[in-house]
Parts: structure tokens; sequence; C-alpha cells
């Protein structure tokens, strides 16, 4: 179960007051804010889940999740705390005034808009150990960001 590699996902449990629930009975989790997390804020918080179709998470998310924000899926080559350690890098953001604020990137809605309109310095950061990440996008419509030769694909379609 802790071998490298494999299929994740972000949730962010702060979408749904189920989720915290069931993303505490998979497998394998791990908070991606460090520290002992007070509970309120851990049921609030994104998680990073080995993705097991046993667990009772899968199917909550596939009959009741479609157009909740949730979260989204990523295919990784690396173990899962070198993946908790890779997207805790992005946690922060400096904002233009240079203030830094929470990057709510595990929120779908969020992470489509960025990673179509970052540069592609910006997205090589995010695919450094991940083949690939399946997003939930508007109307439904399942994203399959890949790079390739360092350009952005959806699917077969270059972005």
């Amino acid at each position: 179960m802790s071998g490298p590699g494999g299929w994740f996902a972000l949730i962010d449990t702060a979408q749904d007051s189920a989720l915290f629930g069931l993303v505490k009975r998979c497998r394998q989790i791990s908070c991606l804010f460090a520290g002992d997390v007070p509970l309120e804020m851990a049921a609030a918080s994104p998680w990073l889940v080995r993705i097991d179709d046993r667990d009772p998470l899968m199917p909550a998310w596939q009959d009741h999740g479609a157009g909740c924000n949730w979260g989204w899926l990523c295919e990784s080559r690396v173990d899962f705390d070198a993946l908790r350690r890779h997207f805790r890098k992005f946690l922060q953001a400096r904002l233009p005034d240079g203030t830094v604020a929470l990057f709510r990137f595990y929120d779908p809605r969020v992470f489509n808009t960025y990673i179509r309109a970052a540069t592609p310095e910006e997205r090589a950061l995010w695919f450094d150990g991940v083949k690939q990440y399946s997003v939930e996008g508007a109307e439904g419509v399942i994203h399959s960001y890949r790079l390739l030769d360092g350009r952005l694909h959806d699917g077969d379609a270059p972005i």
C-alpha cells in the first residue's frame, strides 16, 4: 500500500461536511497542513489520499461529488510522502502587493484556472513526479492534464 506511484486524490474537506469522515476512513491519508492540526481545522483542510476503490470515498465521490468541487485526482510516479512534500510547496502564494496567502489549488475551480494560465516554467514544477491530473471542470467535463514536450495538454489537445 505504501509503495511508489499510483493514483492519489487531493480532497478539500471544506467543501462538504461529510468529506472529512470519508477521508478519515481511507487507508492512507495525510493533511497537507503540517503539525498537530486542531479537529475543527482538520475537518476543513486539504487531504492527500491514496485512491483505493475499497474505501468509501470513491463510490461516494462518484455518486454524490459531481459538480461539488471535492477535489481532484493525479497519477504519480513517486511515493505518498514525497507527493505530500511536493504539494505542500504550493500551499502559499505571494500576491502582487507582497502579501502571502493560502493558495487553494486543491479546489478544482482554482486548479483549472491556474494550470491553464501558468507559464511553462510554473507548470513544469507541478509535473515534477506527477504524470497527469484529472480535474472536473464546468458542466462535469473531466480535464486530463499532461505535460508533453514541455507543453500542457488536456487529453490529446494541446493548450
